[in-house]
């Protein structure tokens, strides 16, 4: 996936350096081979599982290919309701319209949301104006006539955008879609694969998947009984499509709260992944495995990186 502000991207070349230092520093497990012998407490040292969150096409496009040249497992944790759309993520669409879009208001409108038609480019220069959004029940201003001034807008309604719930975010990210202009289609190279290329990855077993919720939502916001539907749908999706048991979940943003914890135990899965820093040991709770965010680093600073942990 191409450079997002979020940090959430590995280049081919990057994602092949390090598996090139995983592979001749490390030992790559599968994440089955993992619980299993964590249950036989016969873990070898400098063991190392990867793994990635959503779902995104550019799993099976460029990460499959590499993990296949260097024979290296992995798991995929999957955001079911988008896959098989041309809807990006929140995160993703944010960055389409607040980065990327550019937008040339009428003579004589106000700047505010929803007066007027809006002409769109993607080249000049930005014109001077102020976004304006409600967010529960409050309206809020940013500044957008700069690149810096769109930069902090984004990260701010991110941050907003995070813990509400999917239905909150539409609400929002509709009222942004009217103001520049665009659909709710998103750009090719940012969707998630389709239920064809999910049962294509994990056909030959080097690649597994797990569940990741259905619209990635901050489990800990939302009531107990909504969780478990975000949770136990999800399983249901890919069993369906995959036609086998979906023994993993990964939850959203690597957060979640004792009520989630729980419920993903009831729904029958076997290991949950946290993004709690650290290492996994023999005392590690199966139902919130820590993890290492990794970003687009090198060979080098990947494992200097570990050694830091």
């Amino acid at each position: 996936m191409p450079q997002s502000p979020r940090r959430l991207w590995v280049s081919p070349q990057r994602f092949a350096e390090q598996l090139e230092v995983l592979t001749r520093n490390f030992v790559p497990l599968s994440l089955a081979e993992l619980i299993e012998r964590l249950r036989e407490g016969k873990v070898p040292d400098n063991s190392v599982v990867i793994t990635f969150d959503d779902g995104y096409a550019d799993n099976f496009w460029n990460a499959r290919p590499l993990l296949e040249r260097f024979g290296v497992p992995a798991t995929v944790f999957v955001t079911t309701g988008l896959v098989g759309t041309e809807r990006e993520f929140y995160w993703d669409e944010l960055e389409r319209l607040l980065l990327r879009e550019t937008v040339t208001r009428r003579h004589g409108e106000t700047g505010k949301r929803g007066n007027g038609e809006a002409e769109k480019g993607r080249s000049g220069g930005i014109v001077g104006q102020y976004l304006w959004l409600e967010i529960k029940g409050r309206t809020r201003q940013w500044k957008l006539t700069s690149n810096g001034e769109r930069l902090k807008a984004y990260h701010e309604i991110h941050d907003l955008l995070k813990p509400l719930s999917p239905e909150q975010r539409e609400s929002v990210l509709e009222q942004l879609r009217l103001w520049f202009g665009v659909s709710a289609n998103g750009r090719p190279d940012h969707r998630l694969m389709t239920v064809e290329e999910l049962v294509a990855i994990s056909r030959d077993g080097l690649i597994d998947l797990g569940a990741h919720t259905v619209n990635h939502p901050d489990l800990a916001t939302l009531p107990p009984e909504r969780q478990r539907w975000e949770i136990e749908m999800s399983k249901r999706q890919l069993e369906a499509w995959l036609g086998r048991p979906v023994r993993w979940f990964a939850y959203p943003y690597g957060s979640g709260n004792s009520v989630a914890r729980q419920l993903v135990k009831e729904a029958g899965f076997e290991v949950a992944c946290s993004m709690s820093l650290g290492f996994v040991t023999n005392r590690s709770d199966p139902f919130w495995l820590p993890r290492i965010f990794v970003e687009n680093w090198d060979g080098d600073e990947l494992v200097r990186r570990l050694g830091q942990v």
